[in-house]
């Protein structure tokens, strides 16, 4: 990629987004994606030690036309900070790049197993019964692939993703972005379930990453006692 590179391809939200916004708010979202692209670029700088650089990988998804609905929240989402590791493990399920990514990231090092994150079975219940095995497979390997690269900077995911000024809550953010990545992932293979629990499923697996790096935390904290 040139220097600018396919950050040239995105100067504010898709024109669909912009005829649901009143002018004033056009105008705020232009500069959080603005700033949301000079983050990329940063994080891309600081990432030449990767064969592909993170930034480079989510500059790419966006610049597909199939993805360009989701610009707002994946740019959003890189304005909470959080860590590009995260982004890419969620964009996985969807995008060969990001999926190859993730998969060089893990075999860096180990993850202990307590770290890996229990098996999720949300997907058993209801519409999600309906599913092909494969494509539980798939989601499994995609929560989990999402547990490993959590645990690989703890402090950092939860910082973003927890919000203590409201009592604790999760930030919207990722959740939203992952449901809709498992949305699409879904209406690929011709698969209509409802997206109230998509969001559903992803705000438990959400809640499980967050109780897992927690736990990890304390760990940490204990062993060096």
């Amino acid at each position: 990629m040139s220097e600018q590179g396919d950050a040239e391809l995105f100067t504010g939200p898709a024109p669909s987004e912009k005829k649901e916004m009143g002018d004033e708010q056009f105008h705020d979202e232009m500069k959080r994606t603005q700033q949301a692209l000079k983050q990329l670029q940063q994080e891309e700088g600081q990432a030449k030690g990767y064969d592909n650089s993170l930034a480079t990988i989510i500059v790419h998804f966006l610049s597909q036309p199939q993805n360009t609905d989701l610009f707002l929240l994946v740019s959003r989402t890189v304005a909470q900070n959080l860590p590009s590791e995260l982004i890419i493990a969620i964009l996985s399920l969807v995008d060969k790049k990001a999926a190859k990514e993730v998969k060089g990231l893990l075999e860096e090092g180990e993850v202990s197993s307590k770290h890996k994150g229990k098996a999720l079975i949300l997907h058993q219940k209801g519409d999600f019964q309906t599913l092909a095995p494969e494509h539980k497979k798939a989601i499994d390997h995609w929560t989990q692939n999402m547990f490993q690269v959590a645990s690989k900077k703890p402090h950092r995911i939860l910082e973003s993703i927890v919000i203590p000024s409201l009592e604790r809550k999760l930030s919207p953010m990722p959740i939203q972005l992952s449901a809709f990545i498992l949305r699409n992932y879904l209406a690929d293979h011709q698969i209509d379930i409802d997206f109230q629990l998509l969001r559903d499923f992803m705000q438990g697996v959400f809640v499980e990453i967050v109780k897992n790096l927690e736990s990890q935390i304390g760990e940490q904290k204990h062993l060096k006692k």
